[in-house]
């Protein structure tokens, strides 16, 4: 027999692990659960003990981790990752203003017509193609959320817009 009853060789047999002490408080709360219950069904009477009993569920208390810190060469790869992204996002805005000066002549843009739905769809083309770049570029397309493709989608949208509103009046 060994002087360790816990197994633990070379190390203080006074000192709790984390899984005894975790095991320790589970029952603490176990057994205070217990006595809640306990008070419970003497206060409430004896008719109704059986249905509380059948009604109440047995909880589990949930251990939950703390969100582990970044380290400052993860949080510049992510802000890299980001203007990568951002970046992409203002070339394909331009690349698709600059489409649109060229493909559609400058007298028929006036007001909503056809012409202007045309360059709009280039446009949209254009965010498309952002998912395949990114997918390309490795940029982590399934970790964006709705709200990053909306700001993706803008960023494109003005930047085709300020492009193709500057070419269109240069000449006037």
């Amino acid at each position: 027999m060994s002087a360790n009853p816990s197994g633990r060789k070379g190390k203080n047999p006074e000192k709790k692990t984390f899984m005894e002490r975790y095991r320790e408080n589970l029952e603490r709360e176990k057994a205070a659960r217990e006595r809640e219950r306990q008070q419970k069904l003497r206060s409430v009477g004896r008719g109704e003990e059986e249905q509380e009993t059948a009604e109440e569920p047995e909880e589990t208390p949930e251990v939950t981790e703390k969100p582990r810190k970044k380290t400052r060469e993860e949080k510049q790869a992510e802000h890299l990752g980001k203007i990568k992204k951002t970046l992409v996002a203002c070339i394909i805005g331009i690349l698709t203003g600059i489409i649109s000066f060229l493909l559609i002549d400058p007298t028929h843009v006036t007001g909503l017509q056809s012409y202007t739905i045309l360059a709009f769809l280039i446009m949209v083309a254009g965010v498309v193609v952002q998912r395949h770049l990114f997918v390309l570029l490795g940029l982590g397309t399934p970790s964006m959320g709705a709200k990053d493709w909306l700001y993706q989608g803008f960023i494109t949208f003005a930047l085709w817009f300020i492009t193709w509103t500057i070419l269109l009046t240069q000449g006037v």
